[in-house]
């Protein structure tokens, strides 16, 4: 069993440096794509991206999601390059279906969204 210590307010002080850090860099993470044969960087994506995506359809929210988290290549000029209407068409025309929700998890994940980073606690160090 885990033992987790109890955040003060003089802790979270203390770790104000290091926590604005982190926000200044968001966490990125390297994915190979099969289909493509090669490695695109997708980055961890503020609040707001998820907030516009709880408006959208499943299939508009994953292409967005990847439009906004793939850092490189870079799909908004990629879009344009391909003559796309709307950027977020660039999503199905160079990853296959099952790629998409992958690559959207992914996204969310390194974003804190979909993943398990809060745990209810029974037992806390003092």
């Amino acid at each position: 069993m885990e033992k987790y210590t109890k955040l003060t307010l003089d802790e979270m002080i203390r770790r104000k440096e290091q926590v604005m850090a982190a926000k200044k860099k968001p966490a990125k993470r390297e994915l190979y794509i099969e289909s493509l044969d090669g490695v695109i960087t997708i980055a961890e994506q503020p609040r707001s991206v998820f907030a516009d995506i709880q408006e959208m359809s499943a299939s508009e929210a994953d292409a967005y999601a990847i439009l906004q988290g793939v850092v490189e290549p870079d799909l908004k000029k990629l879009a344009s390059e391909y003559g796309c209407a709307e950027p977020t068409e660039i999503v199905d025309i160079i990853f296959k279906a099952g790629e998409v929700g992958k690559i959207s998890v992914a996204i969310a994940e390194i974003s804190g969204a979909n993943s398990n980073t809060v745990t209810t606690v029974k037992d806390i160090k003092n």
